[in-house]
């Protein structure tokens, strides 16, 4: 008897083992990294979604520039004619976005970061006045900007935030909403 209970033991503390193996994440489907997030190593799929109406998609992938850049373009209607920002560690654009859904034309997204890569299970925020997201209007000629605020999540690959028309565009009207996205 004194061997069943040893084999019963044994197969117990197993168990044991393998549930501690999965919980901290070995042999889990999650998509979840403990593992630095560069940015710009990926492609995003970004859903912003206004305070009224539909949502609209698009998918952008960053080049980082340097933050002390004049003349940044966001858009073809917008330029930072100084510096672009002296408050972000670094900065990113996504040139001309593409955009997933039938008449949204998104046309420059340009961020400000903490910190790029992403440390590992940490966040960084977009720069507040350095982070810009440009969209064809509904005159279908001139840009809306729109001024960005959020959380970059390197365990998630997840990117969150708020957007509202920037004071210096008059054709915006206030519009705002929510963005959310995830790197491929």
């Amino acid at each position: 008897m004194n061997s069943r209970y040893r084999l019963l033991a044994g197969l117990l503390l197993l168990c044991i083992a393998s549930f501690a193996l999965f919980q901290a994440g070995c042999g889990s489907s999650s998509k979840t990294s403990n593992q630095p997030l560069d940015i710009s190593a990926g492609t995003w799929a970004i859903t912003i979604t206004p305070a009224s109406g539909a949502s609209e998609s698009m998918t952008a992938t960053f080049t980082t520039f340097n933050c002390s850049n004049t003349n940044v373009y966001v858009g073809p209607s917008w330029q930072q004619p100084a510096a672009f920002s002296s408050t972000a560690a670094v900065c990113l654009s996504a040139g001309t976005p593409t955009s997933k859904t039938s008449g949204f034309t998104p046309q420059g997204l340009v961020i400000g970061v903490g910190a790029n890569p992403v440390p590992a299970n940490g966040t960084t925020t977009l720069t507040t006045y350095a982070a810009f997201f440009a969209q064809l209007n509904s005159d279908g000629v001139d840009s809306d900007l729109y001024d960005l605020t959020g959380i970059i999540t390197a365990s998630t690959k997840n990117v969150s935030g708020t957007y509202s028309c920037d004071p210096a565009c008059g054709t915006c009207n206030g519009k705002s909403g929510t963005f959310s996205g995830t790197m491929n």
